[in-house]
């Protein structure tokens, strides 16, 4: 992929802008949003249409008062993400932005004319949350040039890891420990795979099983993910401090491709 677009996504689809059009910051305003338009828009465009467990939404407005993206930010699947990737020693003073999604009507700087202001409403409006640490994922081209564009701290490669996919679509791994677990959000979990078109359970069919039969039919389909670029944005003197001596890698600018090419990414 070329390096000199940017890219954007319009009804789950990657789209490219070409970069000689730079945004207007008059043109739009950027604000705090209802979970449930997030949650509507990144069910409609974002690749991964699952809604995470959000501490805040904010939105990209333009003049018509029309929604052109979104930003959540939300709590981590594990504690250790902040921990590892902040030097806080407790998961409160961290979050991580959990989906980041644009319009493809959205200019080249788009993203950091609106991940830096949302930057400042996460701080303005969740005083304890001092760190954020976000992940791209190279299989849906990005490599974080908007957070290197930030200056925000490249902390790590992820290891590749094994992930499930309905119709082609991510299954977290939290949606399934829901599912087999029994835990609270079970029901949820289920319409998402659903909604997927996977085929619902039986009427007495345990979830558990359900799960199993799915992966037999091969509804769910096992698929391998390469590993994530890791980022943190320092947003107080303290976190920067606690930063000082945590690893602080080259920004990426390419992946080796299985045949031994490179590959080059956009975003």
């Amino acid at each position: 992929m070329l390096t000199t677009r940017s890219q954007r996504w319009r009804e789950r689809r990657a789209r490219f802008v070409d970069d000689f059009i730079v945004v207007d910051p008059s043109a739009y305003t950027v604000e705090t949003i209802d979970h449930s338009a997030a949650r509507r828009f990144i069910a409609q465009h974002h690749y991964l249409p699952s809604y995470p467990a959000a501490h805040i939404a904010v939105g990209l407005i333009d003049r018509s008062r029309a929604l052109a993206g979104v930003a959540v930010f939300a709590v981590p699947t594990t504690g250790a993400v902040i921990t590892r990737h902040t030097g806080f020693p407790k998961a409160e003073s961290g979050c991580v932005l959990a989906r980041l999604v644009l319009l493809d009507c959205v200019p080249q700087n788009g993203e950091s004319f609106f991940v830096g202001r949302a930057l400042k409403l996460l701080r303005r409006d969740r005083e304890r949350i001092e760190a954020v640490v976000s992940y791209s994922d190279p299989s849906a081209g990005h490599i974080g040039r908007v957070y290197a564009a930030l200056s925000a701290r490249h902390c790590a490669l992820s290891r590749p890891r094994s992930i499930l996919r309905a119709g082609g679509t991510t299954v977290s791994g939290r949606t399934l420990s829901k599912i087999r677990l029994g835990e609270s959000g079970q029901g949820g979990a289920i319409d998402r795979l659903i909604q997927l078109g996977v085929p619902p359970p039986g009427r007495a069919e345990d979830p558990r099983q359900w799960l199993d039969r799915l992966r037999r039919d091969r509804h769910l389909v096992r698929d391998k993910q390469p590993g994530l670029f890791t980022y943190s944005f320092a947003l107080t003197r303290e976190a920067r401090r606690r930063a000082t001596d945590l690893p602080r890698l080259p920004y990426p600018k390419a992946l080796p491709a299985e045949n031994g090419q490179l590959l080059l990414y956009s975003a």
